[in-house]
C-alpha cells in the first residue's frame, strides 16, 4: 500500500519513506537515468515545498483504521485539497498514543523545519494522552475533539445535536426514549450522551440507570446485545442509536424479533448510512457535518500558520435532523 501511495503520487506517506521507495526501485531494477532524473525533479519540488502534518492518535478503536463498514466521509482529501491551495503538501502519520517512542518519533517529525503546521486528529485520543504532543512548536488544529484552551478545536456539536433528537421525538408523541450506546468511551460519544441528558431533562423526562444503555462495538455484538435486551425489557416508544454500528446492529435485532419500525418502535440514529445496511428502510438520522469540518480545520490551520489570530476558538459543528422512515 505505501509503495503504491508513493508511485502514485498521493498523500499519505513521509518524503523520507517515498525516498527510500525510490531508492530501492532505483537498486531492484536499475532504473533509466531519465526516470532518476524525474525522481529527482519531484524530490526537489517536494523538498521546496512545505509540509502540513496530519497526525492520526490510532488507539485501535477502529475509528480511525480498520473501519468494520466503509462507510466514514474522506477528510484527508478536504485535507489535501486545502494543503494544494495553500501551496503545501500533506503527509500522514499514525501513532499511538500509549507508545512512548510513537509520541516521541511524531512529536520529533512534526517539528522538522520544513512542516508548516499539524492537524491533530485526534477521535481517539483521551485528555490525559495529550500532554507530551504539547512539544510540538509548529501551528497545531486539534480535530475532533477538545483538549484544552491552548489550540483550536474542531468537533461535532454532539450536545446540543443530540438534545435536538430528544426534542424531535417528543414532538412526535415519544416520552419512553432509551439511548443506545457503544461501549467506547470517546470524546465524540461523552458529548452524545451528554445531550441525551440534557434532553430529558428539559423535557421533564425521567433519567433512569438504563436510559443510557451499552450494547457493543461491532454491529454482530450489537445486534446479540439488543436481542436480549428485548427479551428481558419493555419496548420503549423510541431508540436513539449512537453511531452506525448501533443503527445497524439494533435494527437488525428488531427485524429477526419481527417488531415493526415505526409502528411498533421509533428510530432514530446518528450519522447518516446507506438504506441497504438497515433492510432498505430510510434511517432518520442526526446528520454529523465531516467535509466542513475538515475545511473549518485547515481554515483555522492557516491563519495559525499566518499569525493573523491571537486567540483560540473552538468550533463544533451544527448537525441536522434528516426524517426518513423509522420515526411516526
Amino acid at each position: 500500500a505505501t509503495v503504491s501511495l508513493v508511485l502514485n503520487n498521493k498523500p499519505g506517506v513521509s518524503e523520507k519513506t517515498r525516498r527510500k521507495v525510490f531508492d530501492y526501485i532505483e537498486e531492484v531494477t536499475g532504473e533509466p537515468e531519465k526516470q532518476k532524473e524525474e525522481k529527482d525533479k519531484q524530490n526537489q519540488e517536494l523538498e521546496n515545498k512545505n509540509i502540513i502534518k496530519v497526525l492520526y492518535i490510532d488507539n485501535h478503536l477502529r475509528f480511525l483504521k480498520n473501519f468494520e463498514l466503509d462507510v466514514c466521509p474522506d477528510s484527508l482529501t478536504i485535507f489535501e485539497q486545502e494543503a494544494r491551495r495553500m501551496g503545501c503538501i500533506i503527509s500522514v502519520t499514525y501513532a499511538s498514543s500509549a507508545k512512548k517512542e510513537d509520541v516521541e518519533r511524531v512529536v520529533r517529525e512534526a517539528n522538522e523545519e520544513n512542516v508548516a503546521g499539524v492537524i491533530l486528529y485526534a477521535t481517539e485520543m483521551q485528555p490525559d494522552q495529550f500532554p507530551p504532543f504539547r512539544a510540538i512548536r509548529k501551528p497545531m488544529v486539534i480535530y475532533d475533539n477538545d483538549l484544552g484552551n491552548e489550540y483550536h478545536c474542531v468537533t461535532f456539536g454532539g450536545v446540543e445535536g443530540i438534545r435536538d433528537c430528544v426534542d424531535y421525538l417528543v414532538s412526535r408523541g415519544c416520552r419512553n426514549i432509551k439511548y443506545m450506546a457503544n461501549t467506547q468511551d470517546i470524546f465524540n460519544f461523552q458529548q452524545r450522551r451528554a445531550g441525551f441528558r440534557a434532553g430529558l431533562r428539559k423535557n421533564g423526562l425521567p433519567l433512569e440507570k438504563e436510559s443510557i444503555y451499552q450494547l457493543g462495538e461491532t454491529t454482530s455484538e450489537v445486534c446479540e446485545a439488543t436481542l436480549k435486551y428485548l427479551d428481558t425489557h419493555e419496548l420503549p416508544d423510541a431508540f436513539i442509536m449512537e453511531n452506525y454500528q448501533i443503527s445497524i446492529g439494533v435494527m437488525r435485532a428488531l427485524r429477526q424479533k419481527k417488531i415493526s419500525v415505526p409502528e411498533d418502535i421509533s428510530l432514530l440514529g446518528v450519522d447518516e448510512i446507506p438504506d441497504y445496511l438497515t433492510g432498505d428502510i430510510l434511517l432518520t438520522t442526526l446528520r454529523m457535518e465531516h467535509l466542513e469540518r475538515a475545511h473549518v480545520a485547515m481554515l483555522f490551520l492557516e491563519q495559525e500558520m499566518k499569525g493573523a489570530i491571537s486567540c483560540k476558538f473552538k468550533s463544533f459543528s451544527t448537525c441536522k435532523i434528516i426524517p426518513g422512515q423509522t420515526v411516526k
